[in-house]
């Protein structure tokens, strides 16, 4: 697992079978968890909210904002690039 800055939140990356995923959460006082996960199959990116102690919300990203060259490292990039324009 690794941490980044970006945009000033801390965000984790880490891998999972399916590709990898960027989490973060809110500073509130319920806070509500982020995350971004990169399908590599599919070389789509999920977009999931969740206020504890509920369930995942999850929606797929608009493909044509959020597209990369089908590898780990342009995964990254589009997640550092877009990542400033989603909810904090």
């Amino acid at each position: 697992m690794t941490t980044w800055d970006i945009d000033g939140r801390q965000v984790r990356e880490s891998s999972r079978r399916s590709g990898a995923v960027w989490t973060w959460q809110s500073q509130s006082e319920q806070p509500i968890d982020y995350e971004i996960e990169w399908v590599q199959e599919k070389d789509v990116f999920l977009y999931g909210t969740r206020v504890r102690p509920g369930g995942w919300n999850v929606s797929r990203l608009d493909e044509s904002v959020w597209s990369n060259d089908g590898t780990l490292e342009g995964a990254r990039e589009v997640v550092e690039q877009r990542l400033p324009t989603m909810p904090r």
